[in-house]
């Protein structure tokens, strides 16, 4: 039996495919020099059509507020209640808010129902986009054709204006009434595309995606060549290019690099209203003007930004604790069948719950303390070097004359080294990486290593080295055999999976519960140098937060690759930029970002940037 999510998206599918398909008759059968404006109208998107509507009815003034009264939300097998009616669905035009809340509270199933237009009393004139994987249907075009033709509206109009203009040059041409309503229809769908801009939308795609790091050809590469974080990169595109009035986004920042993470938050800073889930707290920090939490069934309602928030829900969350233990204190021999009984169990059911999570994420983790590295010249512990790169300088294939590190690069990792490594995709970071671990040898220039040191690595793919026919508790216990169970156990439980989740095949868990199991073989046993790549992705944020609370907690050396800014900021002493063509080590922040913006405005000016980004290796082979 397919998941809800997976319902929810064949049914959105077959709904938009079904209204597609009916226009696109009603656009082979229809006439243009007998054609009506009205008649023009059936062709468009149902948000189209709903304005026309409104203005023929002379509604002035229609306002894009969401106010849904009594809310109920249900899984699309009506088995589970996720929203109890007992609050409004209200979304304000212009705000910019995030979606917050636990895993399988509802989040990703809201936005299903919203884009799908089946919500009871959502204003159907609002224009809504939900940004999400590209679908089999939208692979066959180019990467900048499938930006331009996303936009609905322009894509029929488009479409209309060429049949029109084909009649009117039409062999014998028309006359009379024919020609005036050709023209005026005609009028009627340049006046629309201009509302859209709608001429200029080569130009305008073209820019966005030499950001995100698509140049003149990778822009000419059809979509189905290229990779799934790539193919991400295409949506969100899709997502601004288009304009709607409300976008819905689920975790963005996921497959985005650095330089892709700062041009979102501008892009959303910037634009009208929208509605997030993310694990990216400096994105949220930045962008959000309002916090929608669902939590016990309803929608709850924060008019402040996300940082605001975020104190304001730990200190409700404490007093609501202590209420309860209070309560709980008072009422210890309540009868269960009264009503002062079951206030008295749900009262104790959320403190525990509150508890246990608060002792889980503090554990989350936890990493046991280095062995002491051999220090034959008596340096300081935290000065002993882990491995020491010295003038390299790499290409994949030297005869070629492209080299990722042209000018020789120097880098000493010490035993007290954190540092995040930020830069583009193709720039340079995971050879960066590879090099410093020997997996690539360098052109030239030496890399010296500590003959006693330990390394652990968890990369964007290390998900993959799981056998996923086996348990969680099985994989721990071949990963280490000497281990008693019960050890490996207890361990997989303080990075949250438990209970039945350590005994189910892991091709059935999901990648946030895979990417925990991989941490616990990490943190097993502590490494001198923990490397990591991309690791907040698909963690929820406070999973995060118990990453970057075991990070600080940790004694040895640290290389974080990540686009996640508060993780960095967190966690990190120094940061590495690795842009095309350069190498710098900042000391703070801002100064790495700096430089990055500096590389942004290059790539969207459409500059020959030295070392250009190739996007051949991100694409599919």
């Amino acid at each position: 039996m397919s998941n809800p999510k997976e319902l929810v998206s064949e049914t959105l599918k077959k709904a938009q495919k079904s209204d597609w398909e009916h226009r696109m008759h009603l656009f082979e059968e229809m006439d243009f020099s007998e054609a009506k404006t009205a008649d023009i109208v059936t062709l468009l998107p149902l948000y189209a059509r709903e304005r026309y509507a409104l203005r023929v009815a002379n509604k002035k003034n229609v306002s894009n507020a969401v106010n849904v009264e009594g809310f109920s939300l249900k899984t699309p097998f009506g088995d589970q209640t996720l929203l109890n009616g007992t609050t409004d669905l209200v979304l304000e035009p212009g705000k910019r808010q995030c979606l917050y809340g636990a895993n399988s509270t509802g989040k990703t199933l809201l936005f299903h129902y919203i884009s799908e237009g089946k919500i009871r009393d959502f204003p159907k004139h609002i224009h809504v986009h939900h940004c999400k994987e590209l679908e089999s249907h939208e692979l066959s075009d180019t990467t900048i054709g499938t930006v331009v033709n996303s936009h609905p509206l322009r894509k029929v109009l488009v479409m209309i204006e060429a049949k029109i203009r084909a009649a009117l040059a039409a062999d014998p041409a028309p006359t009379g009434d024919s020609k005036m309503r050709l023209k005026d229809n005609l009028d009627y769908v340049v006046r629309e595309m201009n509302s859209i801009r709608g001429y200029d939308a080569e130009e305008r795609a073209a820019k966005m995606l030499r950001v995100l790091g698509f140049d003149d050809i990778g822009q000419k590469k059809p979509v189905s060549a290229l990779s799934g974080g790539l193919r991400m990169r295409v949506a969100l595109c899709m997502a601004f290019f288009i304009e709607a009035d409300l976008l819905l986004l689920d975790e963005p920042t996921n497959h985005l690099d650095f330089p892709s993470v700062l041009w979102l938050e501008n892009r959303l800073r910037y634009g009208k209203s929208f509605l997030v889930v993310s694990h990216d707290r400096e994105l949220l920090n930045n962008v959000c003007t309002g916090v929608i939490l669902i939590e016990d069934k309803q929608l709850k309602y924060y008019n402040c930004g996300f940082k605001a928030f975020e104190a304001t829900k730990a200190a409700d969350d404490k007093k609501k604790d202590e209420e309860n233990e209070k309560f709980i204190a008072k009422n210890r021999n309540a009868d269960p069948s009264t009503m002062m009984g079951r206030d008295l169990a749900i009262k104790k059911a959320w403190s525990e719950a509150f508890q246990a999570r608060q002792v889980a994420l503090q554990g989350k983790f936890t990493f046991p303390a280095p062995v002491p590295l051999e220090n034959p010249e008596n340096l300081a512990p935290e000065d002993i070097s882990v491995i020491k790169m010295e003038n390299l300088r790499f290409s994949y294939d030297e005869k070629t004359g492209h080299f990722i590190f042209n000018d020789p690069i120097s880098f000493n990792c010490t035993a007290s080294t954190r540092v995040g490594v930020m830069g583009p995709n193709g720039a340079g970071k995971s050879t960066f990486l590879k090099l410093l671990t020997r997996k690539l040898t360098a052109t030239s220039g030496t890399v010296t290593e500590h003959p006693k040191f330990t390394l652990a690595y968890f990369g964007q793919h290390s998900t993959a080295e799981l056998d996923l026919k086996q348990t969680a508790a099985e994989w721990m216990q071949s990963q280490f055999p000497e281990e008693k169970a019960g050890l490996l156990r207890s361990h997989l439980a303080k990075t949250s999976v438990v209970g039945t989740a350590a005994d189910t095949r892991m091709e059935r868990l999901s990648f946030s519960q895979r990417s925990c199991i991989v941490f616990a073989k990490l943190t097993y046993k502590c490494p001198h140098l923990l490397i990591m790549d991309e690791p907040t992705n698909f963690l929820d944020l406070e999973s995060v937060d118990s990453l970057i609370s075991a990070c600080n907690k940790y004694r040895g050396a640290l290389l974080l690759v990540s686009h996640n800014r508060d993780f960095l900021r967190k966690c990190a002493n120094g940061y590495l930029s690795i842009v095309p063509g350069k190498f710098q080590i900042f000391d703070n922040m801002k100064k790495a970002e700096q430089a990055t913006y500096t590389f942004i405005a290059e790539m969207e000016e459409g500059k020959n940037i030295k070392g250009q980004i190739d996007l051949k290796k991100s694409a599919v082979q």
